[in-house]
């Protein structure tokens, strides 16, 4: 784990995901611990139909698919995704405008 670790610290930020995943695939017994440890560039999708991208992560995660903020669309197409009640749909709607506000100024 120690030597995994410091590959991970010498490695080019460009093959960091490359590297991590391999030492996945090696030492299955430390994922836990390597995921944890080791720092992965944030990940983004381009929404097509609002024509924006939004962040890749566990919260808009369901089976391989991730739900946008935007259009509350799953990339790719989920069938029977989860979706956010009318009330929280609202809600996100207003955050999303809000913090968009915030950005600009």
């Amino acid at each position: 784990m120690e030597a995994a670790m410091d590959l991970m610290r010498r490695i080019s930020p460009n093959q960091g995901e490359m590297a991590l995943s391999a030492l996945l695939a090696i030492l299955p017994s430390h994922s836990s611990e390597l995921l944890s440890q080791v720092d992965q560039p944030l990940q983004v999708l381009m929404d097509a139909k609002c024509e924006k991208e939004f962040i890749l992560c566990e919260y808009n995660r369901d089976a391989d698919s991730y739900r946008s903020p935007w259009s509350n669309e799953y990339y790719p197409p989920l069938e029977d995704g989860s979706l956010p009640s009318a009330e929280m749909r609202k809600l996100e709607c207003e955050a999303n405008d809000v913090f968009a506000i915030y950005r600009d100024q």
